[in-house]
């Protein structure tokens, strides 16, 4: 198959699974907010919940569906899509349960977690519908495809390094931002780093990297490489802070570790051959800063 058409394809799961995550436990209060204070709408809403359920059953029983698109995600799209069934027997005594076919264990979720939404149903607080979104995503291993995060968090949100490696500088232990969601993102990222074993600060100063080459020639690149070499000869101490200069970037002050990625980067790009005697261990850094640069961080 094409490129694009693979990729349209990804990204039309990726999209898919995640708008279902958002919407399931949102909706839920949504459609009990209707039923309960808008009585002569019933019998639209009853049309289209079934034929929301019904869409949804077709989706996660489909024999090409099934063949094509990962089972966890099959799976977890099939609990997400009984629990709104649920709903809809809760609210009008129609079952169209039995029709997905669930295994036992998919069924068995999906009552927890309505069980869970009944929990918050009757005194739920404004934005805690939002917990059931992570929590359900955390139950469902779907919490690595999408980030909750705080409002005026995101509306003040920057992709340039600089201005987001000075926040942290600013604030680095986050008392400016919402606590419950630094707890939250701190806990993942430990997670995930540990688990893959990756410094993100020198990821993140290897995209900053990629971001300067990217303006540069092949020949400044190479220039700044052996220029950093030289550096190195004399020792780069990776706690240091910004006590490193660039003739070759004159506007930038470099921290150790930030100075080390460009070591990393700038042999990557112009001296590929030699970069495994630089004997810096960011390999599987830069295959992430590559990554991220690639997927929109230019």
């Amino acid at each position: 198959m094409a490129e694009a058409s693979i990729t349209a394809y990804i990204d039309a799961l990726f999209g898919g699974i995640n708008l279902q995550i958002f919407n399931t436990p949102i909706d839920l209060f949504i459609e009990d907010f209707l039923n309960e204070n808008y009585h002569e709408l019933k019998p639209f809403q009853f049309i289209s919940l079934y034929g929301l359920v019904t869409e949804g059953k077709n989706a996660v029983t489909d024999k090409r569906a099934t063949e094509f698109v990962p089972k966890e995600i099959i799976s977890a799209s099939k609990v997400l899509n009984l629990v709104s069934a649920l709903h809809f027997k809760d609210l009008f005594g129609f079952d169209l349960i039995a029709k997905f076919n669930a295994l036992p264990f998919e069924l068995k979720e999906a009552k927890r977690m309505y069980d869970e939404f009944l929990e918050y149903r009757k005194d739920k607080k404004a934005g805690e519908e939002y917990e059931l979104v992570q929590h359900w995503g955390d139950d469902l291993k779907l919490n690595k495809y999408f980030e909750l995060m705080d409002e005026e968090e995101y509306r003040t949100n920057r992709t340039n390094i600089d201005s987001l490696l000075t926040s942290i500088e600013a604030d680095p232990f986050g008392l400016e931002s919402n606590k419950k969601f630094k707890a939250k993102q701190m806990e993942t990222f430990q997670e995930s780093a540990q688990k893959i074993g990756l410094n993100m600060a020198v990821v993140l100063f290897m995209v900053d990297a990629m971001q300067v080459f990217d303006k540069m020639s092949a020949e400044k690149i190479k220039a700044t490489a052996f220029e950093i070499a030289m550096l190195g000869t004399q020792g780069i101490n990776p706690s240091s802070g910004n006590n490193y200069k660039l003739s070759n970037i004159p506007k930038k002050d470099f921290s150790g570790y930030h100075l080390l990625a460009f070591y990393y980067v700038s042999w990557a790009i112009a001296i590929p051959e030699m970069l495994a005697q630089l004997q810096l261990p960011y390999d599987k850094e830069y295959e992430m800063a590559k990554q991220m640069f690639d997927g929109g961080m230019k």
